[in-house]
């Protein structure tokens, strides 16, 4: 009786281990049953609601943070053309982001990957004279409902104006929205090496093809140790106009553009020591 009350307990405890497995690799990874929900569910929000298109489902994921399936949509005659659905493992529809596509989204987000690779070209080549682990180009844009709002780049594009799988001349864009940020580290960090610095690198990227409409450029000591705390001291300037980094009166233009942004933060940081005392 013994033996035999043994056996049972150890077959229930492999099969509660079974059963807990199950349910971790559900929660996990999903299941096919799941899948194929979701995929119907996809495939009959594809037909019913974009009826006459050549769009189609490319691959269907799981993710274990939310318990959703991420069903990606592609169309093949239209780059700009992808979206996602959103499906619960119960197979409903959750969200589609097709509006994307529509609202220009999509279409920026391929400029300005077109623009940041054309920066890189300068940044990551290998005689870009100076220590860098911060320095990269984006095209600015912006949604139509946020116009005028707070911190945004007034030369940003709007983002509804663009054009659907347009080809469009990324450095011409460049010219108007696109936007430089500079992280530097140096042994010596002043007003003046930060401008030369900066003269320099617009003088890199127009030897390379790559214009720009500002600069965010930072001057910092390099950490005494791999990943360990910086010097303190360093020059910043934030939107600095590419139409103003030109020798004559540089090191003023740095200079006034570095305390201009002090003060800024300091303010900010002032508002924001105000509104927590009001909240207490």
């Amino acid at each position: 009786m013994k033996k035999k009350a043994l056996k049972i307990g150890a077959l229930a405890l492999a099969a509660a281990l079974m059963a807990g497995l199950g349910i971790l690799a559900n929660s996990l990874v999903g299941n096919p049953i799941s899948k194929r929900m979701a995929q119907k569910t996809a495939e009959n929000h594809l037909r019913q609601t974009y009826a006459n298109t050549d769009f189609y489902i490319d691959t269907i994921g799981f993710n274990f943070k939310d318990g959703n399936y991420y069903v990606h949509i592609k169309s093949p005659s239209s780059m700009d053309t992808y979206f996602t659905l959103y499906i619960t493992m119960g197979g409903k529809l959750r969200m589609d982001t097709y509006p994307d596509v529509l609202s220009g989204e999509n279409t920026a987000r391929r400029l300005n990957q077109s623009y940041r690779e054309l920066a890189d070209t300068v940044f990551e080549s290998p005689v870009f004279p100076y220590q860098s682990r911060i320095s990269y180009g984006d095209l600015e844009f912006i949604s139509r409902q946020w116009l005028g709002g707070e911190d945004l780049p007034p030369y940003a594009l709007i983002q509804e104006e663009l054009e659907l799988d347009r080809l469009y001349d990324i450095p011409a864009l460049g010219a108007e929205a696109g936007h430089l940020v500079v992280y530097i580290e140096e042994e010596t960090v002043s007003v003046e090496r930060a401008a030369e610095i900066m003269l320099d690198v617009k003088r890199l990227m127009d030897e390379g093809g790559v214009p720009f409409y500002a600069m965010d450029f930072v001057l910092q000591y390099p950490p005494a140790e791999p990943d360990g705390p910086r010097p303190e001291g360093d020059v910043m300037v934030r939107d600095f106009l590419c139409a103003h980094i030109y020798e004559e009166d540089m090191i003023q233009r740095v200079k006034a553009a570095d305390e201009a942004l002090r003060a800024y933060y300091a303010e900010q940081d002032a508002a924001r020591g105000k509104a927590a005392g009001e909240s207490k």
